[in-house]
């Protein structure tokens, strides 16, 4: 499934370079250049996992270039894109193809899917001359420059054990279901027996250093930036993450290549990521900024007809991660946004603590958190009173229940270890929304329900 058009809205309206994502001036798929360029990006985003090529936008700023051909979607079509890669490939991934508008000016939006299994490389050559624009047996990937900027290249030594790693992460995720579907038979005592051998090791301990402290000075920081800046925000509900990584890392520092690290290593699942990114904002207000050896933003972003935002972040050298955001049921959807304070929607709220917490752990290996590190989480969520369970944002799963919450405020806590398998996040998911569903009558989720939404996250099919 592509990617939903809202997201693809909002890709293009903070188009910040990342690992998962590139920017590209406009370009003529015609020429050899052109191809090469269109090519080299999407073998790159595959080998990453996935992620989106932007065409029209200048890769050092962003911004977007209005003066693009009159035929995008012919020049640009689906059609000639997959051909390139079927001809250039050494896997004919299969990739999808957007024309989203801003300010009436069409721009190009090409999603390479994730699910690799082995590296993807250049299976033919392109040259014009002595000119080499594509060299056959080349293993293309997206990697961090010195001060931490991505880049599309070929890969080096340094870079196979986290090509691989992605491989092998795919490999499991296949074995694990083929796992889960076989095991159904077992019941009892022989499924717990099975279960606690494959663990073969303990609960990691808690840390000292608790994400439930970190969480109530970080809202307490977000209290006093929005009284600095007078700001009257509209009633909403909200959910919170404080994520501290226990174990050692590398040593970092708040300057802009740490900032540049984190921004880079966000797989952007999403149009509109948590940790959002907002130094290309053309709001100077919402850009990052450094208050007492943290970088923190507060993004305050309304009345914009495609979905309001409001969100404020904390991120720390030393491995500490905090997110406070407007639940979107109350400022985010756009046109169809129900009225706020009245509805919680299952889905979008098992992918967006899906999001933290994938995101987060990315966080703590970029940082160079060890594979015996783990990454603590406390989630509290406010303004649940009064709400019902629904499915408003995505009506095709139905949801028969219309229970009201009675209570407002909830907190859960979780540990995953860094080294955690893609297969196995949806269960430290279901133990974080478990409680949450709960406050709604009793209600639960069935596992394989929130297997599923994870796993579409993971794999962009949102």
């Amino acid at each position: 499934m592509p990617l939903a058009d809202n997201h693809v809205q909002q890709l293009i309206i903070n188009p910040v370079e990342s690992l998962s994502l590139e920017l590209k001036d406009w370009i003529d798929p015609n020429t050899k250049e052109g191809q090469s360029k269109i090519v080299k990006a999407l073998i790159a985003m595959r080998n990453n996992n996935g992620g989106y090529l932007l065409i029209g936008f200048n890769d050092a700023d962003g911004s977007p270039n209005p003066n693009g051909p009159d035929n995008v979607s012919e020049l640009f079509h689906v059609d000639i894109i997959q051909g390139l890669i079927s001809r250039f490939s050494s896997e004919a991934f299969e990739i999808s193809v957007h024309y989203p508008v801003l300010d009436d000016n069409t721009f190009v939006v090409v999603e390479a899917p994730s699910g690799v299994k082995s590296p993807v490389a250049t299976k033919s050559g392109l040259q014009e001359g002595d000119r080499h624009f594509i060299r056959a047996h080349k293993v293309i990937i997206r990697s961090l420059s010195s001060n931490n900027t991505p880049s599309t290249t070929e890969a080096k030594w340094s870079d196979w054990p986290s090509i691989v790693e992605k491989c092998f992460d795919n490999r499991e995720a296949d074995v694990g279901r083929f796992l889960r579907r076989h095991l159904t038979s077992l019941s009892g005592e022989h499924l717990s027996e099975l279960i606690q051998t494959l663990r073969g090791i303990e609960t990691p301990e808690e840390n000292n250093d608790t994400p439930a402290e970190f969480i109530e000075e970080s809202y307490g920081r977000f209290q006093t930036v929005v009284g600095e800046r007078n700001l009257t925000l509209p009633a909403f509900g909200s959910y919170e993450v404080a994520a501290v990584v226990t174990g050692e890392i590398n040593e970092h520092t708040t300057n802009v290549n740490f900032l540049n690290l984190l921004a880079s290593s966000n797989p952007r699942y999403t149009g509109w990521p948590v940790w959002c990114d907002s130094r290309s904002f053309t709001d100077d207000s919402a850009r990052p900024f450094v208050f007492d050896g943290y970088w923190e933003a507060l993004i305050v972003s309304l009345d914009r007809g495609f979905g309001d935002h409001i969100d404020y972040w904390r991120l720390s050298p030393d491995g500490k991660f905090y997110l406070h955001r407007a639940l979107q049921d109350d400022v985010g959807g756009g046109d169809r946004t129900p009225a706020a304070g009245t509805v919680l929607d299952f889905a979008l709220m098992i992918l967006r603590i899906a999001e933290c917490v994938v995101v987060a752990i990315e966080f703590a290996k970029s940082l160079g958190a060890s594979e015996t590190s783990n990454v603590s989480f406390t989630f509290r969520w406010k303004g649940l009173q009064g709400r019902s369970l629904s499915s408003w944002a995505n009506p095709n799963r139905m949801l028969s229940w219309s229970a009201v919450a009675h209570q407002d405020t909830l907190t859960t806590n979780i540990t995953v270890p860094v080294d955690t398998a893609i297969s196995a996040y949806s269960g430290y998911i279901h133990q974080v929304i478990t409680p949450l569903f709960q406050v709604f009558s009793g209600f639960e989720i069935n596992e394989s329900v929130t297997e599923d939404l994870v796993r579409r996250l993971v794999e962009r099919r949102l």
